[in-house]
């Protein structure tokens, strides 16, 4: 009896948030996932097998330290994808974020991989294949995974150029980034990489070998900033040619995820590319004095009038809808400037119609503990 009523408390928590946000609720769980963090048993990451480990080139994501994560049985998934269950949930892609304490849990239960809150089952799960591309090498012999990686469920090559950023932890970093927590951290994944600059090169060839993954349908060149703003134009612009001029496969667009760039910079970039190019020159937070104090390097470097004029600019570039700055959800509570969520969902609010009405297509990440 005593269990039966602690699953109704779990079963009623969840349903009190769906009664609550007249929203599509495979939209409350993945987002409360992406807040609280995901478990997983050790028989659900034993089987079946293979799937794609999460890797770690920029950020972790998770909740947990990484001594906890790397202590489990072998890594966990990249994503998981859900559907189905009690809520007839439709499927949906989720970041794994690991946490041992969270209310979210991944199991095997009668031989399939299902998603409980609590004890209680919610949806069935799959994990993400793993790419095919994983096991192939580059030319001089290293597996292409430690150079580039997927998201998306497969669909997105993802590299991380420059894999740790120039701006200074504590005092000029991004309040909210790890950065220089997970590049050492984990470094053994990144064995035979000399430094935190990856070779033009090597990525130009990782980034072809894994388009031919049939799976693949984009690639995106990201990493932290380089204060001199010539340089980091020089050096995203050389890893972008040599990939644009290796790759064999059309229509195959660039994402690519840097500092507010000049519009003549842009130009360059878009005349070296044969596909679109999608790109994210992250505000992080909307308003002048939160980007401030939130992000104080690209500030000082930059300056919150000039970057944004620097994406309204590339919407001349690259078209309306291919200028797609990243924001983070929910960090704009963090600074005092507003008395509720309300106030900040608002504000927020106004500055992605600002942005819209500029043809700017803003996107998101939720803030989470890491």
């Amino acid at each position: 009896m005593k269990e039966t009523k602690t699953h109704c408390a779990e079963r009623l928590s969840l349903e009190e948030y769906f009664r609550r946000y007249p929203i599509p609720r495979e939209v409350i769980v993945k987002e409360d996932i992406l807040m609280r963090g995901l478990n997983f048993t050790d028989e659900s990451l034993q089987y079946p097998h293979p799937f794609q480990e999460k890797f770690y080139s920029l950020f972790t994501f998770d909740p947990d330290p990484p001594k906890i994560v790397q202590a489990r049985n072998g890594l966990i998934p990249q994503e998981i994808k859900i559907s189905g269950g009690p809520y007839e949930l439709r499927s949906t892609v989720i970041q794994s974020r690991h946490s041992l304490g969270s209310v979210y849990q991944v199991a095997v239960i009668e031989g399939r991989w299902k998603l409980l809150y609590g004890k209680v089952p919610i949806a069935d799960v799959e994990f993400v294949p793993r790419p095919q591309f994983y096991d192939w090498k580059l030319s001089d012999g290293m597996e292409v995974q430690k150079i580039a990686n997927t998201i998306y469920w497969g669909q997105t090559i993802d590299v991380t150029s420059f894999r740790t950023c120039e701006y200074k932890a504590g005092t000029e970093a991004c309040k909210f980034c790890d950065i220089h927590y997970t590049f050492p951290s984990w470094k053994h994944l990144r064995e035979g990489i000399d430094g935190a600059k990856l070779s033009a090169q090597k990525v130009a060839e990782a980034i072809e070998l894994a388009s031919h993954d049939p799976n693949t349908k984009r690639y995106l060149i990201t990493g932290g900033a380089i204060k001199d703003g010539e340089k980091e134009v020089a050096f995203y612009l050389e890893h972008v040619s040599r990939t644009e001029e290796k790759l064999a496969r059309g229509n195959f667009p660039c994402r690519l995820n840097t500092q507010a760039f000049r519009q003549k910079d842009c130009r360059t970039f878009l005349s070296i590319a044969r596909s679109p190019i999608i790109y994210h020159p992250n505000l992080e937070v909307w308003g002048k004095e939160l980007f401030e104090r939130i992000c104080p390097g690209k500030a000082h470097y930059i300056g919150w009038d000039e970057w944004l004029k620097r994406t309204f600019d590339a919407v001349e570039i690259f078209g309306v809808g291919n200028v797609s700055p990243n924001f983070v959800a929910g960090v704009e509570m963090t600074q005092g400037v507003f008395s509720n969520v309300d106030e900040a969902v608002m504000h927020t609010s106004k500055g992605i119609e600002y942005l819209m009405l500029n043809g700017v297509t803003p996107k998101f990440d939720n803030w989470a503990v890491e």
